[in-house]
């Protein structure tokens, strides 16, 4: 400043000489100070102090901004979840102070600044929007938003692949190694607080489902896999496929065990023997409904211990209808509707059998039924052979009921006039079995 200033004595106590060109470049330097003063003491985005115009220790400032500068560019914090300040922090040591920080110098500053340690000391540097830092413990980056640190955006809008931590590809241009991957509701912005996961192909023919690999081979597949039904598919080898599970698109019908499509709200199907079985678990009980041949189905209860009933129980909930439990053909044919009860030593044999034709009766493979007395009893010898007291119906005379509905009714009169008797039926008159006279 002293050269300039002699020059402009010089310029003074010589008005008339012409100015060397030397000389005009310092005053315009000049000029232009004082025309355009310095309106901030400090920088408006770093604060950094400017240096002054004949200012003693110009150092002091400049090194002051040196250190808030290595502070701010390029920042990487330790930590911004530690809440006290460390008692020996290295030179340079830079946290985010969270919500509650505390300490000599900490709890001095707010939550959200940097808390820098330079020169012995903790300095706090405040951030702006768009301050971003690379947090050490967490390995993330954090992006200020003018409010408060939140993740940097990872890849702007319409990045062509994107890859955490593994590369992405031209077929996989999202790729993630992780332990875990969390999708959650939106209760940020706030969104509606639903979570859908879309996967949307561009034909039926394509595919648009979720594989499972063990090892990079295949094992699992759930999804639209070739069409627009619902398939669970399972694979030993990555290579042969089964379907354990398809959805009709239309009907909502499930098909297990096969590939194809529904026939009921349920169906499973199986190159062999296709079954359905109902297991509790901690033992071997189960029930099983088995198809075994074209011919023949089973309705198969095992019992670990104990007695091995199947109860069939219709019931009414309205306690007035009929509970009914039916057997019937669906189509019509010549031969019976028939339930056969085995004898039970493991054979085929039949012992007895339930019919239904024209009416519904109970016949033995012999065409007799033996009513009453045990393993011991003799063989019947007619239609009907019962091996005990038989009971019919009682009535009084004036209720008896029409003798014309067909003849060979027995009932029991309890009122007639020589006294309680069994009546028959001759297809027009009730009559005694005593003595064949008309009831009265």
């Amino acid at each position: 400043m002293r050269w300039v200033k002699g020059l402009a004595e010089h310029r003074i106590e010589n008005p008339v000489r012409s100015l060397s060109p030397s000389e005009k470049v310092v005053r315009s330097l000049r000029d232009t100070h004082r025309e355009q003063p310095m309106s901030a003491p400090t920088s408006p985005r770093l604060g950094l102090a400017y240096l002054a115009a004949a200012q003693a220790q110009k150092h002091v400032t400049l090194n002051d901004a040196l250190r808030r500068l290595d502070a701010v560019v390029q920042v990487a914090v330790a930590s911004m979840s530690v809440a006290v300040q460390p008692a020996s922090p290295a030179e340079g040591e830079t946290y985010v102070l969270p919500p509650g920080a505390a300490g000599p110098a900490w709890g001095t500053m707010l939550p959200g600044s940097l808390a820098a340690f330079q020169d012995g000391a903790f300095v706090e540097i405040r951030p702006w929007a768009g301050f971003l830092a690379y947090v050490a413990d967490e390995g993330s980056l954090q992006l200020h938003d003018g409010a408060g640190w939140g993740p940097a955006a990872a890849a702007p809008d319409g990045a062509a692949r994107f890859g955490v931590n593994t590369p992405a590809d031209a077929t996989n241009r999202l790729a993630v190694k992780s332990d875990a991957v969390l999708f959650s509701h939106d209760d940020v912005t706030p969104g509606s607080g639903d979570m859908r996961a879309v996967f949307n192909k561009s034909a039926a023919a394509r595919h648009a489902s979720a594989l499972f690999q063990s090892a990079y081979s295949g094992r699992a597949e759930i999804g639209l896999a070739g069409d627009d039904d619902f398939h669970l598919k399972v694979s030993a080898n990555g290579a042969s496929w089964a379907d354990a599970m398809v959805v009709n698109a239309g009907t909502g019908r499930v098909l297990l065990g096969a590939s194809g499509t529904a026939s009921d709200a349920l169906h499973v199907k199986a190159a062999a023997d296709p079954a359905l079985r109902l297991e509790e678990a901690g033992s071997s009980s189960h029930l099983v409904l088995r198809h075994v041949s074209s011919g023949q189905s089973v309705l198969e209860h095992v019992a670990a211990t104990g007695q091995a009933l199947i109860d069939l129980s219709p019931q009414v909930q309205d306690g007035v209808s009929a509970s009914l439990f039916r057997f019937f053909r669906s189509v019509n044919t010549t031969a019976p509707c028939r339930i056969d009860i085995n004898r039970g030593d493991g054979t085929a044999t039949v012992n007895h059998s339930f019919m239904g034709k024209s009416h519904t009766f109970l016949n033995r493979t012999d065409g007799f039924v033996k009513v009453g007395g045990g393993a011991s009893a003799p063989n019947p010898v007619c239609a009907v052979d019962v091996d005990g007291p038989v009971r019919v119906k009682g009535y009084t005379v004036a209720g008896l009921p029409a003798a014309s509905v067909g003849a060979g009714q027995i009932v029991f009169v309890s009122d007639e006039t020589g006294g309680a008797v069994l009546a028959y039926s001759d297809g027009a008159q009730w009559r005694r079995v005593t003595d064949r006279a008309v009831v009265s």
